[in-house]
């Protein structure tokens, strides 16, 4: 499982990496401009329904610590991969790209998985 969470935290940077430059874009116009607002809404169904997945994985393969449903790891997911945090930490706090990758594959395997 903590290869599956790593490989997912991999697959986020990646993303971010290329979209973070439009989504800051996207969401500072979304006050302003109806069709900026509506594909923001669009890109977070997205996001939802792909972290909602990984989510769903993990409480199918019965990997989720003990006390924690697929709504609290989605939830937990949903914070930890915002694109809000990865700015924050890569772009604002000067993390590297590699730097993050692992602090978020350590973090969510922390927070959903039980202690090895």
């Amino acid at each position: 499982m903590h290869r599956r969470i790593a490989g997912f935290a991999r697959l986020h940077v990646a993303l971010h990496g290329r979209s973070a430059p439009v989504y800051r874009i996207l969401a500072g116009a979304a006050g302003s401009d109806p069709e900026a607002a509506a594909l923001l809404a669009e890109y977070s169904r997205e996001r939802d329904a792909g972290q909602g997945g990984i989510a769903r994985s993990l409480a199918h393969d019965g990997a989720l610590r003990a006390g924690l449903d697929e709504r609290g790891a989605a939830d937990i997911i949903h914070a930890l991969m915002s694109p809000e945090l990865y700015r924050l930490l890569v772009s604002e706090r000067g993390w590297s790209p590699r730097r993050y990758e692992r602090w978020l594959a350590g973090t969510l395997a922390d927070q959903l998985l039980p202690p090895r």
